[in-house]
């Protein structure tokens, strides 16, 4: 078996295909940032000069409009006409400035998730523009920070950076490496064993002391290889490029994934034994997977974008992928040898 696994490991290199994609999966983990902001301009084309975003100040607040760099407009009403028709990207509302109390401001922010976010950046400049202002009216020494405080003036802790940007690399770009090294491990299984079956060296193979079964898992086995090491490889690259919050955590998600789109390799190439069909067939399956991947926050792609970006995750969470990829793998090695055997008998 072990002799079985370093051949395969040495003929890896003669598989175009997969090579192909593992560079493709090194390229992209090399040049992460780049390519994150590749996809910001391609989900909102005017992404790089959302920047120059415009606010609108309404109401009768003197003192915010001066130190507000926006659109000075006397009613509300006025500024929601602008800012529906899209020429402006936020409004700041304070009906009545005070000077010796606390003034209380309404703020419109558009749905646009990338408008949004680059609205509201210019709108906490502008509210610490303000804030300073009136210190310096009210005669308040020094500038003693901007604190966020709830309607009931309890201090609250807002986090800096959670933007469209973290999203894309820790919610689509992180998950897809996943994802993308778990297919290249299924298709490596398919190739490896639909060519044993093509070439008929199957039965020389067997005629070895080595098993079917042992067959079987040295093709897995071989493929988890490829798949820990093209993990490795672009972890540390995403690192390097961006930073990862637990790096090794990753690596168990992913060889879960892989487990378990490599069970779907061996059992569609038991099924089918040619390659042609069986990579048909696993590249529909595995579309299908990647779909339903997305779909919830416990799915594959949710708990891998909550495992790297350092947020809340179960343990349930975390080691259901790890035991249905085991339970698969084996189960997918069963059937391979029952239907090989039977297959035997039949003929």
């Amino acid at each position: 078996m072990r002799s079985m696994i370093l051949k395969d490991l040495r003929l890896i290199g003669r598989e175009r295909t997969i090579m192909s994609a593992m560079a493709i999966l090194v390229f992209i983990a090399s040049f992460s940032s780049i390519i994150t902001f590749g996809l910001l301009v391609l989900y909102k084309p005017d992404f790089v000069t959302v920047s120059g975003v415009e606010i609108g100040i309404a109401g009768d607040c003197p003192i915010l409009k001066t130190v507000a760099d926006g659109k000075n407009y006397r009613t509300l009403d006025d500024a929601l006409k602008d800012f529906y028709a899209g020429e402006i990207g936020a409004i700041i509302y304070l009906p009545n400035e005070n000077l010796s109390a606390t003034n209380f401001v309404t703020v419109f922010l558009p749905k646009d998730e990338i408008t949004g976010i680059v609205a509201s950046s210019k709108v906490k400049d502008t509210l610490k523009d303000y804030q300073r202002k009136m210190r310096e009216i009210r005669g308040l020494p020094g500038d003693d920070g901007f604190r966020f405080v709830s309607p009931d003036f309890r201090r609250v802790e807002v986090k800096e950076g959670s933007s469209i940007t973290f999203r894309f690399i820790y919610a689509v770009l992180i998950p897809l490496l996943v994802i993308t090294t778990a297919i290249i491990s299924g298709g490596l299984v398919v190739d490896l064993i639909s060519e044993e079956h093509e070439t008929r060296t199957l039965e020389v193979v067997l005629s070895t002391p080595m098993s079917f079964t042992e067959f079987i898992s040295a093709k897995v086995v071989v493929s988890l290889t490829v798949s820990a090491t093209l993990t490795l490889v672009w972890m540390i690259l995403l690192w390097v490029n961006i930073g990862l919050s637990n790096p090794l955590l990753i690596l168990l998600p992913s060889l879960s994934f892989s487990m378990i789109f490599a069970s779907l390799g061996v059992a569609v190439t038991s099924i089918l034994k040619d390659r042609e069909r069986s990579q048909l067939v696993f590249s529909l399956i595995a579309i299908s997977l990647v779909t339903a991947s997305f779909t919830t926050p416990s799915m594959m792609a949710g708990v891998v974008a909550r495992v790297s970006a350092g947020s809340q995750f179960s343990a349930i969470e975390f080691l259901a992928y790890p035991i249905i990829g085991s339970v698969l793998c084996a189960a997918s090695v069963l059937l391979s040898e029952k239907l090989y055997f039977w297959r035997s008998h039949q003929g």
